[in-house]
């Protein structure tokens, strides 16, 4: 039984690195594919800015939680809308970057608590930026020719 337990352990272990591993590698492949990434990082919630693997500007953010996620992976920029409103929930979403247009979920003007306040609240998986952060981010972005890359899930905070 023991040996069995063993097996199942390292197999374990070996599937959750080389799903590691693979985001790693694909994650690093995005500076050499597009010029543009926005990095959100949930575990810390901050996210940041680079242009050509050079980092131009870093700001808080607000995730979803365990109960609405904003689910960690790599996704392009779709589309841009300056001024969409979200039907499902009844409010303005302005300056929206759509990182998953399917579900509608994108980066968008949104308050950001202060980090005591945060562990309290969460978004409905979208991704809440501050102004002035989110003005510059949203005409900094280009549809199709920016990539988004969510890291990790959120914590605690």
């Amino acid at each position: 039984m023991a040996g069995l337990m063993k097996k199942f352990l390292y197999l374990i272990i070996i599937a959750l690195l080389t799903h590691i591993t693979a985001f790693h590698v694909e994650a690093g492949d995005v500076f050499s594919d597009y010029d543009k990434v926005i990095w959100i990082n949930q575990v810390k919630q901050f996210g940041i800015a680079y242009e050509n693997g050079k980092k131009l500007f870093q700001f808080p953010i607000i995730t979803g939680d365990d109960e609405f996620t904003t689910d960690p992976g790599i996704y392009v920029v779709k589309m841009k809308d300056e001024n969409y409103f979200s039907r499902k929930y009844d409010t303005p979403m302005p300056y929206s970057i759509f990182f998953d247009f399917k579900h509608r979920k994108a980066i968008h003007a949104g308050e950001v608590p202060a980090p005591a306040l945060k562990k309290d609240l969460a978004t409905h998986g979208c991704i809440h930026v501050e102004h002035p952060y989110i003005e510059r981010l949203y005409d900094w972005a280009d549809e199709e020719n920016t990539v988004v890359v969510i890291y990790g899930w959120r914590t605690d905070d």
